[in-house]
C-alpha cells in the first residue's frame, strides 16, 4: 500500500491503522481488497472524508491519498510529507502523535463506482474509434468538396482533359478512404491514403 498525503491546516484528528488491504481511518475500517489491478475508485465512493483522491491498484499496490491535518506550527515533515509505505499496524503520520485508537466500525464503500481496467480500456478504444471516424469523415468531406465541381464539369460536357484526370484521381482517393476501416489493425493502426497532389 502506498499512502500519499495532502497536508491541510486543520485541527481535525487523524489516526490510521493498516491491516493488509484494509485501512482503518479514525476507527472506520475500509476493506479495499476487492479493488483489482488497474481499477480506480473515486474518492467519494470510499465514504471517508479523509480520502481525497481516487484509489487505484497499480502494480499490485493500493495507492490512495489522505488529507493530512496539521497545526499551524507543524514540522516540515507534516507540511511537505513524503509518500508512506506502511507495514501493518498503526501508521505513524508526520506531525501527529499515534494517540489512542478509536473503536473500529466497518466503513461503507460504494463498489458500484469502481472503474475497472477493462472499462478503462473499452473507453479508450471507443474514444480512439470516435477520433479516427471523425478524421475519416473530415478527409471524405474534403475530397467530396473537390470531386463535386469536377463531376459537374464532366456531367455537362465542359470538363477539360486535366479536370477529367483530376476527377479520376480524387475518386480513387475517395474509394481508398472508404476502404480504410477494412485495414488490418483498424483503428489502432491506419495507413492513410495520400490525397492527389
Amino acid at each position: 500500500m502506498i499512502i500519499k498525503l495532502s497536508p491541510v491546516r486543520s485541527d481535525l484528528q487523524l489516526a490510521v491503522v493498516k491491516a493488509g488491504d484494509t485501512l482503518e481511518v479514525n476507527g472506520v475500517g475500509l476493506d479495499l481488497s476487492r479493488l483489482t489491478e488497474g481499477s480506480t475508485m473515486p474518492a467519494e465512493a470510499v465514504g471517508c472524508g479523509f480520502v481525497i483522491a481516487p484509489v487505484e491498484r497499480i502494480n499490485g499496490d493500493l495507492v490512495l491519498t489522505l488529507m493530512l491535518p496539521h497545526s499551524a506550527d507543524a514540522p516540515q515533515a507534516a507540511r511537505f510529507p513524503v509518500d508512506l509505505y506502511p507495514a501493518d499496524g498503526q501508521v505513524q503520520l508526520p506531525g501527529l502523535d499515534l494517540g489512542e485508537r478509536p473503536p473500529a466500525t466497518v466503513g461503507n464503500i460504494d463498489w458500484s463506482q469502481v472503474i475497472t481496467a477493462e472499462a478503462k480500456a473499452q473507453a479508450a478504444a471507443e474514444q480512439l474509434l470516435a477520433v479516427v471516424t471523425a478524421d475519416l469523415a473530415q478527409r471524405r468531406a474534403a475530397s467530396d468538396a473537390i470531386i463535386i465541381p469536377l463531376q459537374d464539369a464532366v456531367d455537362i460536357d465542359e470538363a477539360t482533359t486535366d479536370e477529367e484526370a483530376r476527377l479520376k484521381l480524387w475518386k480513387q482517393y475517395r474509394v481508398a478512404l472508404s476502404r480504410v476501416p477494412e485495414q488490418e489493425g483498424y483503428p489502432n493502426r491506419i495507413d492513410w491514403p495520400a490525397p492527389p497532389a
